[in-house]
This record gives C-alpha cells, structure tokens and sequence, in this order.
C-alpha cells in the first residue's frame, strides 16, 4: 500500500469517478472539497509515481499500476465499511470512519476485520435452535 492518507484518497476518488466516465482535475477538487491547484500538484505526484497517464484533452486515467492500488483501496474501504455496518454503526458514521480506518490498517488486520465480518454474518443467518 502507499500508506499516504492525500495519494490514498485522490486515487479511491479517481478510481470511483472513472466508474461514471472520463474524469478531468475540476471533478476530483469537487470531489475532495479541494483547489484545482492542489489537484494540479497532487495529480503531478501521481504522473511521477506511474499511477495515472493525462491525456491531451486533460482525461485522467489510471494506469495498470494505478489501478490495481486503487482497486486495493476500494476493497479495504468496502471491508471495513461493512463490517462497521455489520457491528450496527450508523452507514454515515461507517462511510466516514471507514475512510479514516483504511489508511492504517496492515494487510493482517484487514484480513482480520474479513474474516470477523465474515463469522458475524455467517452467525447472524444461522438457523439456530434452543436446546430442548
């Protein structure tokens, strides 16, 4: 993983806005809450380190090194998330500590919170009887 919280999310954002078409500086800064500067920097940083190619006409797109750490990020994101959810925290609560979460975790952790979430489903649809 990066390990870099800013890189991190500029990269689950573009990944999630390519879901919707081609993306440009000006979607990620409203994205992010952001300057178009501050894009224009940071998307410079993500050119240098290969994770994503600016066409001509200004489209962003990740590159195969790009995306398989965005994909990463995703998948991080979405366990944690739904395993907050599973534990009954409230989906915004989730959706905003998820994002702070993601960016801390080791691999072993994740696999961790996987296979929690993962037990606690699996007890929550068991059909189980009271002994008589």
């Amino acid at each position: 993983m990066i390990r870099n919280k800013k890189i991190e999310n500029y990269m689950k954002t573009i990944y999630q806005l390519i879901q919707n078409g081609p993306v440009r500086g000006a979607y990620i800064a409203r994205e992010l809450a952001v300057s178009k500067p501050t894009v224009s920097a940071t998307l410079s940083e993500l050119q240098e380190e290969g994770f994503i190619e600016v066409s001509g006409d200004k489209t962003i797109e990740l590159t195969e090194k790009g995306l398989r750490i965005a994909q990463r990020i995703v998948e991080r994101n979405q366990i944690i998330y739904s395993l907050l959810i599973e534990l009954g925290v409230d989906k915004n609560v989730a959706e905003k500590d998820a994002c702070n979460i993601e960016h801390y975790l080791s691999d072993d952790s994740i696999r961790a919170f996987t296979g929690l979430k993962n037990y606690l489903t699996f007890i929550r649809k068991a059909p189980f009887r009271a002994e008589e």
